[in-house]
């Protein structure tokens, strides 16, 4: 213990005597020197800048050359560090071009008015669960509309909004435990119920135990779905589960065609859109078609005098043609007012 401190007390002396030494020397060239690189050494931002400039103007030129080569390099570094991310960033960028320019191709259903949304977070705890996208009431979303995602080139179920915020909200997704939808396979006309099971996996239950099952059989979505439109793929069948002999019905594990560990973007089908976007096509049936014009017939020759009371049918040709009330014994019928009328009556008594 005392040999090291007698060994500090000397390094510490030699230390002092090498400050007042170089205190106390003329500021010649070396000294110069000497000082600039411990400076440099302890501070070097004081030599970046004007200021630092300044500082080694006054230096050896092979000095200054150094320490000039050293700021120079930091910068080159900082710029190569920005370019890197810059590179990253752009590369990012083109890979969500690409998937948004794939996306365009899908369609939603035309009954509903779609939006793109991203996935900002997703529960780490439970990750089958939901996530959180960047879209809320603000662009007109609503609970318990259906959400889509791109697969393959085409739009699958993945789940529905469960919370909406004014820029946020929560989309529960079809594999979590609390999320069902009612289903049917593609081999036939059975039709069960969808249920998540808090994993990469789902479960159709209730199919009828005498149907004969099979794996990769798609699955859609019903028509009697109260959230999904119908005819909407699922997933499909990844295996058959053994008859339960306790159970009326059988049950199937379904591999969903959206992974819900590389949910990017997604599409969520609102109700109505917001005032200022374009709304879904609605389909107009056209205008029955109206009838050919005919053209008038010749007037008839009017019915001689000495005859009773006659009728002149009226060139216009009408749909359902009106015979006109009689006109009073005492008094003549008057003119018709125009050529709509269907009938004329003839009064023998007028004069002519």
């Amino acid at each position: 213990m005392q040999r090291e401190t007698r060994i500090a007390n000397v390094v510490l002396g030699a230390l002092s005597a090498l400050a007042l030494l170089l205190l106390s020397l003329p500021l010649s060239t070396p000294v110069r020197s000497v000082k600039a690189g411990a400076g440099y050494l302890l501070d070097p931002l004081a030599y970046h800048g004007e200021a630092g400039y300044r500082r080694v103007s006054g230096l050896p030129q092979r000095i200054r050359q150094l320490l000039q080569a050293d700021i120079e390099n930091e910068a080159l570094r900082a710029e190569l560090r920005r370019g890197e991310w810059l590179a990253t960033t752009v590369s990012a960028l083109a890979l969500e071009n690409e998937r948004l320019r794939r996306a365009l191709v899908l369609k939603a259903p035309a009954t509903r008015s779609p939006a793109w949304v991203h996935v900002m977070e997703r529960d780490p705890i439970h990750w089958y669960r939901s996530v959180v996208v960047d879209a809320g009431a603000a662009r007109g979303l609503s609970l318990n509309d259906p959400v889509l995602g791109p697969s393959d080139g085409r739009l699958v179920a993945v789940g529905r909004v469960v919370d909406v915020r004014p820029s946020m909200s929560t989309v529960l997704l079809l594999t979590d435990e609390l999320s069902a939808a009612a289903a049917y396979l593609s081999s036939g006309t059975l039709e069960g119920l969808v249920q998540g099971q808090d994993g990469p996996r789902l479960r159709m239950n209730y199919l009828n135990a005498e149907a004969r099952l099979s794996e990769g059989d798609s699955v859609y979505t019903s028509p009697t779905s109260a959230t999904f439109p119908p005819d909407v793929l699922i997933g499909r069948v990844a295996r058959v589960n053994p008859r339960d002999p306790f159970l009326t019905f059988q049950s199937v594990e379904v591999a969903p065609a959206a992974d819900a560990s590389s949910l990017q973007e997604l599409m969520i089908l609102r109700v109505r859109p917001l005032e200022g976007e374009s709304k879904p096509p609605v389909y107009v049936p056209p205008p029955p078609l109206a009838p050919a014009p005919v053209a008038p017939a010749p007037a008839a020759a009017p019915a001689a005098s000495s005859a009773p009371a006659a009728v002149a049918i009226s060139t216009a040709t009408a749909p359902r043609p009106r015979r006109a009330p009689k006109a009073p014994a005492a008094a003549p019928a008057p003119a018709p007012a125009d050529a709509d009328r269907a009938f004329e009556v003839i009064d023998p008594e007028r004069p002519q």
